[in-house]
């Protein structure tokens, strides 16, 4: 909650003071300001304010924490709160952004701080004052299932003061690996986006453990002077040992911690178990690397020649357009087919070609064609679609972060309908836990991504891969809504900044909703879709409305319920009968001041009391002004003076005076007889 002196306060306890920046403490992407703990005044603390657009991946963790004394920082408390958007003629915008607290370190930073970068440590130093405690921070988190996925030199602070043993700094407030340099990253890592990397494994931590103690040793980037694409290129073809630390003098000791740390095969590299025997004075055998089989004549491309698949296909995943012409290319089809002793190629790439016009927009072919030979090319690379590129486990990130980049999120799409994601798992010899659950996933994605109806389409892809993701809907994308508690009461204070007449419904609060609502709402969102006529469609946006509220109960929505009436005015117009729709019109104002949504629901609901009686009224009234309008078109057409008519009316009338006049001659006589 904001608090009157514009001071935010978390947990009742913990106040952010969003005038005091502490940019020494700021994570790439994540600034951080200054905390004050009403429990310990006094205590040095900082809160890192994340993205308003991501997912926040400590909102989506247990309680679980690691040891107090673990060497790492680690928030003491996190929730999203009220925060300052921007000034509006002098009056403060507030919206609400995750916030995470953490105690300020007592050391500086290793690197990138006021303090001179260490010297080349010897092993003993590493042992001590990087090894040892890098080793118990990566164990607690392994032992909580929580890759770390930022250890790098920015991100190491002295345990305290200027020097001695040093700990890791926040790995939360982006997403996982987004800050790390391509040196420090596997190979299926380094490749992707930084968006896009994924979760990873904590086995990613120990080969960036091998990096750091690698670079710390020598006292300098191994990769100083090489371009990102140059570092990558350089791991696949010759394996990142021999690509990082291949020209340095190493004792046998050292050289034997960074082979097996530096593995590109996640399950032939060092474990903690490896690295506690290691330093202990235990010696491995060591696992050669598997490298990339080498062709028998080079293939020039990207003003590079490359012997290998998977380093051109690196190449050719950079360079969209050029790779398009060199797969048309003879020399291309030459070198694959001729280079490698393998009669099969063709084959496989005819079969790639067939598979990529079966799936997806037939003006894309070519390019999934391309998108699936890169990926046959090289097993260790990601999804690579024109200029997306991205781990299966990094889809909600990455496209959250292409969301307002028009052409990227069209490419996304494209990727998504050409079933790239399904074609890269099914190249996996095995998938681990985190891929599993994609697949499980994208069974749901396929069925909405071809949708282009309200609460289908991309927007509900982009819900379904992560729960964790916040409604990036214009009306709310400021409030960072991740769970449907929060839906109605972010749309009701989101009201008054939106304009007159708006709507409380768009595509992206539909598809949230679907993704969120633990029941199907297939049939709201076709009542929607398929509404002929205005008023009937904003009566089913007031009915997902109304789920939304029975299932999650809030009558303090005052602004939503104007809106909602508002939005209604159209709807009573429908009702036919006057008196009827004046009844209706009292009743619905009494409801949206009682903000009761569902009653709203049923006051316009066809088998409802109103209106069945405005339907029961509106037939008879109709059947009525039927039997008029005949009776109308009979005297148009001469109804009463037809020949036929006026003779037989005649002939009555003559009969019945007849019988009148006898009558009373009878009467007459009668009365003389009896004088």
């Amino acid at each position: 909650m904001a608090m009157a002196d514009d001071q935010i306060l978390l947990d009742e306890r913990y106040e952010i003071a969003p005038d005091r920046r502490m940019p020494k403490f700021d994570s790439p992407g994540a600034e951080a300001f200054a905390v004050h703990d009403r429990n310990e005044p006094g205590r040095p603390m900082f809160a890192l304010m994340t993205p308003g657009h991501l997912p926040c991946r400590y909102l989506g963790l247990t309680a679980k924490k690691p040891p107090s004394d673990t060497p790492v920082m680690w928030p003491r408390a996190s929730g999203v709160v009220d925060w300052p958007m921007a000034a509006n003629g002098g009056a403060v915008v507030w919206g609400r952004r995750p916030a995470l607290i953490f105690d300020a370190p007592k050391g500086e930073r290793v690197f990138g701080g006021e303090v001179a970068p260490p010297r080349p440590m010897t092993e003993p130093q590493l042992a001590r004052q990087v090894i040892g405690p890098l080793i118990t921070v990566v164990r607690e988190l392994t032992q909580l299932g929580v890759p770390h996925r930022g250890i790098r030199p920015g991100n190491l602070f002295y345990q305290s003061g200027n020097q001695g043993s040093m700990m890791l700094g926040e790995c939360f407030s982006m997403p996982p690996g987004f800050a790390q340099p391509a040196l420090y990253e596997t190979i299926e890592n380094a490749i992707p986006d930084p968006y896009g990397r994924g979760l990873g494994l904590n086995a990613d931590d120990l080969y960036a453990l091998g990096v750091l103690i690698l670079q710390l040793h020598i006292g300098r980037d191994p990769t100083e002077g090489m371009s990102e694409e140059e570092v990558i290129s350089a791991k696949i073809t010759a394996g990142s040992f021999a690509a990082l630390a291949g020209r340095e003098k190493l004792s046998t000791s050292m050289a034997e911690i960074l082979r097996g740390l530096l593995n590109d095969k996640a399950s032939d590299r060092w474990t903690l178990r490896h690295l506690d025997a290691w330093t202990t004075g235990q010696h491995f055998t060591p696992t050669m690397p598997i490298l990339p089989q080498r062709a028998s004549r080079p293939i020039r491309f990207g003003d590079t020649d490359h012997m290998n698949r998977p380093a051109l296909a690196h190449a050719m995943a950079r360079r969209w357009p050029e790779s398009m012409k060199l797969v048309d290319s003879s020399d291309f089809d030459n070198w694959m087919k001729r280079s490698f002793n393998d009669d099969k190629v063709g084959d496989v790439m005819n079969r790639l070609m067939g598979a990529a016009a079966s799936s997806g927009p037939a003006a894309a072919i070519k390019d999934r064609y391309l998108s699936r030979l890169i990926i046959w090319m090289n097993a260790q690379s990601p999804i690579c679609y024109r200029d997306i590129r991205v781990n299966i486990t990094g889809m909600a990130t990455m496209l959250a972060s292409v969301l307002d980049n028009q052409p990227l999120l069209n490419q996304f799409v494209e990727m998504l309908r050409g079933r790239l994601v399904q074609v890269w798992m099914n190249e996996q010899v095995a998938l681990n836990s985190d891929q599993l659950q994609v697949r499980r996933i994208m069974e749901e994605v396929e069925k909405h991504i071809e949708k282009p109806a309200i609460g289908q389409g991309v927007e509900r892809a982009l819900y379904e891969l992560d729960p964790l993701v916040p409604c990036r809907s214009p009306m709310i994308a400021d409030f960072y809504v991740t769970n449907m508690r929060d839906l109605l009461p972010a749309i009701d204070a989101a009201l008054p900044g939106l304009g007159e007449g708006t709507i409380p419904m768009d595509r992206h609060i539909a598809a949230f909703i679907g993704a969120h609502l633990r029941r199907s709402i297939d049939r709201e969102l076709g009542a929607i879709a398929q509404a002929q006529e205005e008023a009937d469609r904003r009566i089913a946006i007031l009915r997902l409305l109304a789920m939304v509220q029975q299932a999650y109960p809030n009558r303090k929505l005052p602004r939503l319920a104007d809106a909602v009436v508002a939005m209604l005015a159209p709807a009573l117009n429908s009702f036919h009968h006057a008196t009827v729709r004046e009844d209706a019109g009292r009743r619905m104002q009494k409801l949206g001041k009682e903000c009761d949504f569902a009653a709203l629901a049923l006051l316009f609901d066809p088998n409802g009391s109103f209106r069945r009686s405005d339907s029961l009224g509106f037939t008879a009234a109709k059947r009525a002004y039927l039997g008029l309008k005949q009776e109308e078109r009979w005297l148009e057409k001469g109804g009463l003076t037809h020949p036929d008519r006026t003779r037989l009316i005649g002939q009555r009338a003559a009969a019945i005076t007849s019988a009148f006049v006898a009558s009373a001659a009878i009467a007459a006589y009668s009365v003389y007889a009896l004088l």
